[in-house]
């Protein structure tokens, strides 16, 4: 299961309160999500027929069992990315929608992702709508997965119905996680679909194997269940190998991004500042969850595409020529093209291309207007632009705060997202920077 949350500190109560509901459907969202699943099982009571009552004590200690698993999974996530985090918890889902009832599978479902979130919400910083959410979606996913294979085990050998069961679940599963991710952004949960779907191919399927391979052993005996816990080892291991590797690429691109600063003497800490504006801008939007993670990966490499051009345009005092503009128009899509080789930030490509667009679609290099804009480079354009005002440049010395959060106010609607720039005054006015953030 990808993860919902990011690691974090948990935002203050006047971030969550000043949060607009415009940009905050989560708690609509747990609701609907709750309710969804309160009606499928009520549904399915109805529906099923009377379990043997010898069969009670056993149902109890296998799904205890695989609850205890889910809640394990949850306190140790695989980090598969920098931003992106999955739990063996799919193993354990899948387990009990195909070995236990369905409405017993569900409801321990439930239970497991209830625990599991709660056990992790100090470092998660997860809202209780987050947790109501991830509950009731899985709730619903394995009732619908456990019915599936029900069904199919009518009419085809149980090994295709169990098949049958794990594409039911990691369709559903995939289909809801934007009711998870997309409230902590301002992205459609369209957009949430299409960036995470691809990561979660390789862990999944893995863990599917692994489901599947353990539900087909328990024919000859419920307790071969508990070799399980070994692939499941060796899974976590591999990704835990993977991490490391893709540890060391974000290091190393991340060190790319300050040579960049480094070459440009009235510059140097720009990359730095633009992720602590950007951050500061989230916090005050009361957003949270991966996609926060995202953003301030983005925001830290935003300028890579620098690396490539001179220094004679890179550092030169007068006005750009047309084709020394050109060239250095260029820089974020230069930047795209270098990160889409590195797996870790391929989700922040969009971001890093799109860092110079405008609210009014005059900026570049697409002319993407309004909304269109992907959010995370609405939120990196505000933070790149305060930054660039109140730095020194070998032409002019930095403008003062008041100076440029006036050309901020005057230029929302037009160059930035409004909302994006009020948050940032509202960090400017609020929030305690280092002393060499300030003129």
């Amino acid at each position: 299961m990808l993860d919902g949350q990011a690691e974090g500190v948990p935002l203050p109560l006047k971030a969550r309160l000043r949060r607009p509901i415009m940009l905050s459907p989560q708690p609509t969202v747990s609701l609907g999500t709750a309710g969804m699943a309160l009606v499928s099982l009520v549904l399915a009571w109805f529906r099923a027929p009377a379990s043997p009552s010898g069969a009670l004590l056993p149902t109890i200690v296998l799904a205890t069992g695989l609850i205890g698993a889910v809640v394990v999974s949850y306190r140790y996530p695989i980090h598969i990315r920098h931003q992106t985090k999955v739990f063996l918890s799919t193993i354990a889902y899948y387990l009990l929608a195909v070995l236990v009832p369905p409405i017993a599978a569900a409801a321990a479902a439930g239970v497991g992702a209830l625990c599991g979130e709660v056990s992790r919400r100090k470092s998660s910083g997860a809202f209780l709508s987050d947790i109501v959410t991830e509950a009731g979606r899985r709730i619903f996913t394995v009732l619908l997965s456990a019915l599936a294979a029900q069904a199919a085990g009518q009419v085809m050998p149980w090994a295709l119905a169990l098949v049958v069961a794990a594409v039911t679940m990691a369709f559903l599963d995939t289909i809801t996680l934007p009711l998870v991710l997309a409230p902590m952004g301002a992205d459609s949960p369209f957009h949430v679909l299409v960036a995470t779907a691809p990561t979660l191919v390789v862990p999944e399927g893995m863990q599917y194997c692994v489901g599947l391979i353990g539900a087909m052993a328990s024919v000859e005996g419920r307790w071969i269940l508990v070799l399980l816990a070994f692939p499941a080892a060796l899974v976590y291991k591999a990704f835990k190998i993977l991490r490391e590797l893709h540890e060391s690429t974000r290091q190393l691109l991340e060190s790319m991004a300050d040579a960049v600063d480094l070459r440009d003497s009235y510059t140097g800490g720009h990359s730095r500042r633009v992720t602590e504006y950007s951050a500061a801008i989230l916090r005050q939007l009361g957003f949270h969850g991966p996609e926060v993670t995202l953003i301030v990966a983005a925001a830290r490499v935003h300028d890579i595409g620098k690396i490539g051009l001179p220094d004679i345009i890179l550092n030169k005092a007068g006005r750009l020529t047309d084709e020394e503009r050109l060239e250095m128009e260029a820089h974020p899509v230069y930047g795209e093209n270098l990160l889409k080789r590195h797996a870790d930030f391929t989700r922040g490509t969009k971001i890093v291309r799109h860092h110079h667009e405008r609210w009014d679609g005059a900026g570049y290099p697409d002319g993407l207007r309004g909304a269109n804009i992907p959010f995370g480079a609405r939120v990196v354009a505000v933070a790149d632009s305060y930054d660039a005002m109140t730095s020194d440049r070998p032409y002019r010395r930095g403008m003062c705060v008041e100076d440029a959060t006036a050309i901020l106010r005057k230029g929302r609607e037009q160059q930035w997202d409004p909302a994006i720039v009020d948050a940032l005054l509202r960090a400017v006015a609020e929030e305690t920077w280092p002393q060499e953030f300030h003129r």
